[in-house]
């Protein structure tokens, strides 16, 4: 396929991704008079990670209750205390222009998610300060009538955009392959917005397992800068039985309550002490702590099969377990088919328990803290380029607390504002000799032969990022991990397809995924090593302090002639004052800062009170 033979495409702002942080940043920038194309690596409303949400969404109880007049809301729950929780339980490394964004931007949008909802018939259920929650395919459909209720919005489904085009320091555009064709598709834009979530580089795959980093990787090497990507957020997975392995239907025994003890593999007790287990079941602190404590019994060689822990039932009676799994299914019968989690069957889990009293779990990586940096109107740091959501970083600082559902829809909407502002007064250009060189590299991967497989590459970063950036984290593995990456992306270079043709051609996509994986794990391992500490989700076992003196920074990235450089800065402040001093006990830190926000509550019918 010449160059000659790509398909051109025009728009006013391109937006790359399907998901809510795509969707709002196109409802936006149509609202503001732009000419909006979105293109989807799936289908636009059903893709990504959105599809797959199962959790809940939220605004400050106060505006529920006196802007939008949610009688049922807690207006305790203000503004400043939401602000002052993200920045104290993100251990105080959030750019703090981003938080005030977050907490004054979202509940407008919030709202207005909860009226496409009832539009489209969706079930969202209330619960106190002023959280709904719902299931990912509900998300979904309420996202989509925002999106048909809207003007000037075209679709390109099922098209994978692979790089950005840039002039001089602008970015000006992409290049995208259709996934059915293969086709190869440029397209001409004023300004471009990525919503393009997060990276997962593990081979345990939860829930939220369409993670391959893509936008990330690609504004990296358009040259903008990325921060914080050694903070990855852990939840418990299930790793049994095969038919459920990758479902977070475990995280939900810690919230419902339910009555059991973990142990190692040799059937000893693994203990949270009762301070913290009393945060565990009430904040997404619970996420940290279990990495913790289950993290380092795998990191001593002492967990199951497959690096997990066991769920002990056997001080339960049939009776006690079948009551605990009533209630779950319950609760879950408000978004799915009764006795179902998505499509997992909650009565295979709870049989399973039945028969064994104990199962096998482990921690799946679900979110990432990490990403391009932006401000405040979701700029990056190359002129015509936005980003909204998991792809981006800063506000939630070390560790996440609060909904990235709200996240990825309240920058979504401000990226989507930015960007057809700035179209306003931009022109198209081109350049089409990067574009032509783009279009050839891509096209190359058909032309090699005899090189690693797409398959074995994406399994060999898997078992790299498994060793060394998992858990509680050392210097002596991270260093191996870099080197090991650097390989990697020297057999990336000759990665062969089997099939040569270029339609629905998996192993081609795939090929690229492990490069944008590759990208964003090596980076991650970088940024560990240099992060010689414990903060957050980032866990030392040879730095297992938090140290404000030294550490109390964002860690940037910048490719500079072909080059990783990393630099530092300590976090922007408007009105929340940093702590001070110097080396401090991880656990000490947590108790001493109160840290913990109570945005889980439930009863044990699984309603949150």
């Amino acid at each position: 396929m010449p160059y000659q033979n790509v398909k051109q495409l025009r728009t006013d702002v391109l937006i790359v991704g399907g998901g809510g942080a795509g969707i709002t940043a196109a409802i936006s920038s149509a609202k503001n008079g732009a000419d909006v194309l979105i293109a989807s690596k799936g289908k636009v409303g059903n893709s990504g990670n959105t599809i797959m949400i199962g959790g809940s969404y939220a605004m400050d109880g106060e505006s529920a209750y006196h802007d939008y007049g949610i009688k049922e809301a807690d207006p305790k729950l203000t503004k400043k205390v939401l602000f002052d929780s993200i920045i104290n339980d993100g251990f105080h490394i959030s750019d703090q222009n981003l938080v005030e964004q977050f907490v004054e931007e979202s509940p407008w949008i919030v709202n207005e998610v909860r009226l496409w909802a009832e539009k489209a018939g969706q079930k969202f259920k209330f619960g106190k300060p002023a959280t709904w929650a719902m299931s990912g395919r509900a998300m979904g459909r309420a996202l989509y009538q925002g999106l048909i209720d809207s003007d000037n919005i075209d679709f390109l489904e099922d098209v994978m955009v692979v790089e950005l085009i840039k002039k001089n320091d602008t970015i000006i555009g992409a290049i995208a392959i259709d996934i059915y064709s293969g086709e190869m598709i440029e397209i001409n834009s004023k300004s471009v917005v990525l919503g393009t979530g997060g990276f997962q580089p593990f081979s345990l795959k939860n829930t939220n397992s369409d993670m391959t980093g893509d936008g990330i990787a690609m504004a990296f090497r358009a040259g903008a800068k990325v921060a914080d990507m050694e903070f990855l957020l852990f939840l418990l997975t299930a790793l049994e039985p095969n038919e459920i392995k990758g479902s977070i239907m475990p995280v939900y025994f810690t919230f419902f309550d339910f009555k059991y003890k973990v142990t190692d593999r040799d059937g000893n007790e693994v203990v949270i002490p009762p301070e913290l287990k009393a945060i565990e079941g009430k904040s997404e602190l619970c996420k940290l702590i279990d990495l913790y404590y289950y993290g380092k019994v795998v990191s001593e060689g002492k967990g199951t099969e497959n690096d997990g822990v066991y769920f002990d039932f056997s001080d339960s009676t049939d009776e006690e377990i079948n009551s605990m799994f009533e209630g779950l299914m319950d609760y879950y019968s408000n978004f799915y088919k009764k006795g179902y989690y998505h499509a997992d069957s909650v009565e295979t889990y709870r049989d399973i328990i039945l028969k064994n009293r104990r199962i096998k779990v482990s921690m799946g990586n679900e979110y990432t803290l990490g990403g391009i940096v932006i401000n405040e109107k979701m700029e990056t740091s190359l002129k015509g380029l936005y980003a909204a959501g998991e792809c981006t970083s800063g506000t939630f600082g070390a560790n996440r607390v609060a909904d990235a559902v709200v996240e990825m829809m309240v920058q979504g909407y401000r990226a989507g504002v930015t960007a057809a502002e700035y179209a306003k007064g931009a022109t198209f250009k081109e350049n089409r000799e990067m574009s032509k060189k783009i279009v050839e590299t891509y096209l190359s991967y058909f032309d090699n032969s005899g090189g690693i497989s797409a398959a074995i590459a994406n399994i060999e970063l898997e078992n790299i990022s498994d060793k060394a950036i998992h858990f509680l984290r050392n210097e002596n593995d991270l260093n191996n991990a870099i080197i090991a990456y650097e390989k990697l992306e020297e057999k990336l270079k000759s990665v062969s397809l089997h099939s040569k043709s270029k339609a629905y051609n998996f192993e081609w996509i795939s090929a690229i995924q492990a490069k944008n994986r590759l990208q964003c794990a090596k980076l991650a391992a970088i940024m560990a090593k240099e992060r010689k500490e414990s903060r957050g989700l980032h866990l030392r076992s040879d730095f297992p302090m938090v140290d404000n003196e030294r550490y109390l920074i964002r860690q940037m990235a910048e490719l500079l002639e072909g080059q990783i450089v990393i630099t530092s800065r300590s976090p922007i402040v408007t009105s929340y004052d940093l702590p001070i001093g110097q080396q401090k006990d991880y656990f000490s830190y947590i108790l001493e800062h109160e840290m913990g926000l109570e945005n889980l509550l439930y009863n044990e019918q699984g309603e949150s009170v």
